[in-house]
């Protein structure tokens, strides 16, 4: 299963709540969600990654995305089901020392 890369342009017309857009912290966080995504697209279709690997990614990090910005908003969570994230039984070496340095504040 594949798919072409879209030609879509992303919009950012989106509303900000007053508190997240006078502090300046939601559009970095939607700036760094736009850069990771990227980043997932380029890495799918240069290495012909799977659709449904890509789909799944992707997913995920909206799952993120949204937590993290109700968050930030003060919003309380969804009452809708989200499955439990258990860490995977493996990291691959360069996820676990992205992990580790972010985590520990390094380079920043």
């Amino acid at each position: 299963m594949s798919s072409p890369p879209s030609a879509t342009k992303a919009t950012n017309d989106q509303v900000q709540s007053p508190a997240a857009a006078t502090n300046g912290t939601e559009p970095l966080v939607r700036g760094a969600f736009d850069d990771v995504a990227l980043l997932i697209g380029s890495v799918a279709v240069i290495h012909h990654l799977d659709d449904d690997l890509t789909w799944t990614l992707m997913k995920r990090l909206d799952r993120i995305r949204v937590r993290l910005l109700r968050d930030l908003k003060g919003v309380s969570p969804r009452e809708d089901f989200e499955p439990t994230t258990a860490h995977p039984p493996r990291v691959h070496a360069a996820v676990e020392e992205f992990l580790t340095r972010n985590r520990a504040g390094m380079g920043e």
